[in-house]
């Protein structure tokens, strides 16, 4: 009887050691939105949980919530911290609201190029570890941080010059790239990527400014006629996953080396990939039929856009912290 009693007690005491062993594993969450064919999607996010799962041998899970199913692209700065989620994609400019400066991205003193970012955009370089101490100040910690490349301003009629979109209903994404548009004397109006194919088709706006993978992924080819390509003369966008600060101070040093670790060599092939791919997704729109125009850094086009964006350059170097743009003067 007492032989019986204690092969009970071990088995519950085992069973008991399992359970608790299954509640020290992390499940983590994760939200996309836009495109799933999306490069900072399709490249990252499976790489990225594949990683981790098997640094951590399964300690480390994830349930993964793609297309806004989760969190939609303009509500990231309020879930992400409240921990509707864990981890999610995010523009880093629509931050704006909580982080002023995040708007610098989309200004026309923003010097880097997609190869610039591709170095330094890393863990330990100044420019992510700027942003970072101030969204940790927000609740969350930016895992990884990249550039999708130049914006690109899809519309139904031509634009070449300042003029041609002066007053023209114009998709935005944030604040800094609204007060951009709003420079250049277009009237912008901020909606979700997953709006824009509509609004282009009903014609409740005549161009949208987004990235160019998303452009090409949401078929907006298919409701406008011409594109434009700044190079950079818009700024670019820069992206970024970032993950609610409680959950990750709840993990442990190995643990987050782990997700920082994975979270990086997914980010280093997605940045590789976008800027091989960027060339490619402009042909897209040129074998769909649709008239593209390229302003070419140094060009005569690009001065005259430049030169209508000087006083909002000039406002930008007096508005953001002398910090930062000592960053950005010196990535020149």
């Amino acid at each position: 009887m007492r032989l019986a009693k204690l092969a009970f007690t071990l088995s519950f005491l085992a069973a008991v050691s399992l359970a608790g062993q299954a509640d020290a594993k992390t499940r983590l969450s994760i939200s996309t939105w836009g495109s799933p064919k999306h490069p900072q999607v399709s490249e990252f996010i499976d790489r990225f949980v594949k990683a981790v799962e098997a640094k951590s041998k399964g300690d480390i899970t994830f349930k993964v919530f793609a297309g806004g199913e989760m969190v939609k692209q303009q509500f990231v700065s309020t879930a992400v911290p409240q921990g509707t989620v864990d981890i999610s994609l995010t523009t880093l400019d629509t931050w704006s609201g909580r982080i002023p400066e995040v708007s610098a991205t989309v200004s026309p003193l923003w010097p880097y190029s997609m190869q610039m970012a591709r170095d330094d955009f890393l863990p330990g370089k100044p420019i992510f570890e700027y942003y970072n101490k101030r969204l940790q100040a927000n609740g969350v910690v930016l895992l990884t941080l990249f550039d999708i490349g130049s914006p690109v301003l899809s519309t139904r009629t031509k634009i070449t010059k300042p003029e041609d979109i002066a007053g023209k209903t114009i998709r935005t994404y944030s604040k800094g790239a609204s007060e951009l548009l709003q420079a250049v004397g277009a009237s912008p109006v901020t909606m979700g990527v997953g709006d824009v194919y509509s609004a282009l088709q009903r014609g409740a706006v005549e161009g949208a400014l987004g990235g160019i993978q998303g452009a090409v992924g949401l078929k907006h080819y298919e409701v406008t006629k011409y594109v434009m390509v700044p190079n950079g003369m818009f700024g670019t966008l820069v992206h970024a996953y970032v993950m609610n600060k409680n959950k990750w101070d709840g993990m442990t040093p190995a643990e987050r080396k782990i997700v920082q670790d994975a979270a990086t060599e997914a980010r280093n092939h997605s940045e590789d990939f976008m800027i091989q791919s960027y060339g490619k997704f402009v042909q897209v729109f040129r074998d769909k039929g649709l008239e593209v125009t390229e302003i070419k850094p140094g060009s005569s086009e690009w001065k005259v856009w430049q030169t209508k964006l000087a006083p909002l350059a000039e406002r930008d170097r007096k508005r953001y912290p002398a910090a930062l743009i000592k960053l950005l003067d010196a990535a020149k």
